[in-house]
């Protein structure tokens, strides 16, 4: 019974103890996290990595180009469109492919990009027949809505015949379906682009904020004195810690409030 009423006591001398390690850790966090979102800003990080990440993604500066155009409406402003977070820049691509693809005559290079039949054979299905019309001398869906959208309309004082009206009609059904494709098929497109760019953003942020925290740790232990050894490891697993260590600083302060 003893032993129980020590416990306690014991639970809150260990949790003073972790607690204690835990604000260490999350001032360093603090400081790391502040420091690199500083150093971000002064040498416009985010702005150069969309802009490398848009480049590889398009791989043609005539596409590129044409992208600038609609999004910004000059090249020498592609700063405004690469220096805002990633959701709002693909908001503005969104609404850049779309005139794209309303105007393929106008922005042809933008325009196949988008609706260019993937590498992926399964994948190229979702873009019209089988998506390998160099094989089945099918057009694509591509294709037949740059045919359909390009052709001169037709107005009420038109002479059709019969043969016209059901032809006209046919073209018609067959461009809105694949317009459908083409949407639905650009949207994953993009939603692709943006997943991985947001991933890696992340990624890259994550390594650098656990790396600031290891060397901001290492280089107070060697302040302290600690051997180098010792230093590089506890800098190491520090690093990794730090991140997490506000949520551990207030659940045990939770804790001790409670108890």
């Amino acid at each position: 019974m003893e032993i129980i009423g020590e416990l306690p006591a014991t639970i809150d001398t260990l949790v003073s103890k972790i607690l204690f390690y835990a604000l260490i850790l999350a001032s360093v966090s603090t400081i790391t996290m502040t420091f690199l979102e500083l150093i971000k800003v002064l040498i416009s990080w985010r702005l150069k990595y969309h802009k490398r990440r848009v480049e590889i993604w398009l791989a043609n500066n005539d596409c590129l180009e044409e992208l600038l155009i609609l999004t910004v409406a000059e090249v020498e402003s592609a700063d405004a469109l690469f220096d805002q977070p990633t959701d709002k820049m693909m908001g503005q691509i969104q609404a850049a492919t779309n005139v794209a693809i309303d105007f393929p005559k106008v922005y042809p290079n933008l325009y196949y990009f988008l609706t260019k039949p993937p590498k992926s054979k399964a994948a190229a299905v979702e873009t019209g027949g089988t998506g390998m019309s160099p094989v089945v001398n099918e057009p694509t869906d591509a294709e037949i809505w740059k045919d359909f959208i390009s052709r001169e309309p037709y107005f009420e004082g038109d002479k059709l015949t019969e043969l016209d009206r059901q032809r006209a009609t046919s073209d018609l059904q067959s461009a809105t379906k694949a317009r459908a494709r083409i949407d639905h098929f650009v949207a994953r497109k993009l939603d692709a682009f943006q997943t991985q760019a947001e991933y890696e953003w992340a990624r890259k942020n994550q390594y650098w904020s656990v790396g600031a925290a290891a060397a901001l740790i290492f280089v107070l232990l060697l302040n302290l004195k600690f051997p180098v050894l010792p230093a590089v490891v506890l800098a190491f697993f520090g690093g990794m810690m730090a991140p997490l260590a506000k949520d551990v600083v207030a659940a045990l302060s939770g804790l001790r409030g409670k108890s």
